[in-house]
């Protein structure tokens, strides 16, 4: 959820215009200067986000150059340097809309220039036979995703899954429920019994505008990196609100895994062996010194239209990823790998809900179909 309008991916390249040097963004340390063009990379590294500039996707902006950061409608541009020294290609960040109900696997298959794309794992699993992906890099370790209600004009309503009990202050129906287009949570709920389909508001406003707009009267899908901070925000709804993260009621999904077209992971595996340690190298380095890093990726919400995204609501946004360990190493002590376990569990606990739910789930497809750890350095963590 966002104060200002949405910044929804294009499908057309944008002209770039050249902005102002930024603050200098945090240092990865590497052993030896990395030449990622000559290990096999393309010259512009394109990566898919599945949000406008974030902290979570922080670590990305810190490889970016800061002295020469070129921005346009939808994406941000910089030669991709390493512990200082440049590297031989450009990174090109792609921003999207996390509202949208648009998945990068779907971007993946369609532009061939794109590297690596933010896609969630529910959503490479229910798309596999139509757009395969496969995971090769998790930024997060939990999914921050979450609904709020108001508390005010639902005291009552403690939990989600309590959604299809509860009736709105008339007793006409019961709550409507605001959610991302296309999302596999909602026919989670309605196979286990927790939503009905009636419920789900078909075209929903999910900014904060929108939910203020609703009198309340819905309840809406939310970011716990974000949305715990507008909401309490002097004025910004008239009553209190409640909200439940979804990881801690057993939807166990990873948001967000950087995936690869399988023709891609063929085509550019010697690129990737040396590119997503890197990565893992990039978090742990962001995550120990976020400062700079942070103001740079305000700086550049500012810039594509999300003024909302300030100061205070990214260091908000940083404390709350690790309070809340929605990063950070997994079960070892290793750092931007997939939980291969957490994938599984995906598997047998929505797979039937969404089968009772008749939303059509591909045959035959495994955790080992849509995630791999075979790029990840287990020596790197935090």
């Amino acid at each position: 959820m966002r104060l200002t309008g949405r910044v929804r991916r294009l499908a057309g390249s944008a002209a770039l215009a050249l902005v102002l040097p930024l603050a200098a963004c945090a240092s990865v340390p590497a052993s030896d200067t990395v030449d990622l063009v000559r290990a096999g990379c393309p010259t512009d590294i394109r990566i898919q986000t599945d949000a406008p500039p974030r902290v979570e996707w922080g670590f990305l902006y810190g490889l970016l150059d800061a002295d020469s950061v070129r921005v346009g409608d939808d994406r941000v541009s910089a030669p991709l340097i390493l512990d200082g020294e440049p590297t031989g290609a450009t990174l090109t960040i792609l921003t999207g809309d996390p509202l949208d109900g648009v998945s990068a696997n779907v971007q993946l298959h369609e532009d061939d220039d794109v590297l690596l794309g933010a896609v969630d794992t529910d959503i490479a699993l229910l798309d596999f036979a139509r757009y395969p992906t496969v995971g090769v890099f998790a930024p997060l370790a939990r999914d921050p995703r979450l609904y709020f209600w108001d508390a005010g004009v639902y005291p009552g309503l403690r939990n989600v899954e309590s959604f299809r009990a509860t009736v709105t202050p008339d007793g006409a129906a019961r709550i409507p429920v605001a959610a991302v287009p296309n999302d596999p949570f909602t026919g989670y709920a309605i196979g286990i019994g927790w939503l009905t389909a009636e419920q789900v508001v078909a075209d929903p406003d999910l900014t904060l505008e929108g939910f203020v707009a609703a009198a309340g009267l819905h309840a809406q899908a939310g970011d716990a990196l974000v949305d715990p901070t507008l909401l309490g925000r002097p004025g910004a709804t008239p009553r209190p609100t409640r909200w439940q993260v979804l990881d801690d009621i057993g939807y166990s999904r990873d948001q967000g895994v950087l995936s690869a077209a399988p023709q891609t992971l063929v085509r550019y595996a010697d690129c990737l062996t040396v590119l997503v340690p890197e990565l893992q190298r990039a978090l742990v380095a962001y995550l120990d010194d976020p400062e700079a890093t942070n103001a740079v990726v305000v700086e550049l919400a500012a810039q594509l239209g999300d003024e909302g995204y300030d100061a205070e609501v990214a260091d908000a946004a940083f404390r709350e990823l690790l309070a809340e360990r929605y990063v950070g190493n997994g079960r070892d002590d290793t750092i931007g790998d997939i939980d291969l376990a957490r994938v599984r569990g995906l598997f047998e606990t929505a797979v039937p809900r969404w089968r009772d739910a008749e939303v059509t789930v591909p045959a035959g497809v495994t955790p080992d179909d849509i995630v791999t750890n075979r790029f990840i350095d287990r020596s790197i963590g935090r």
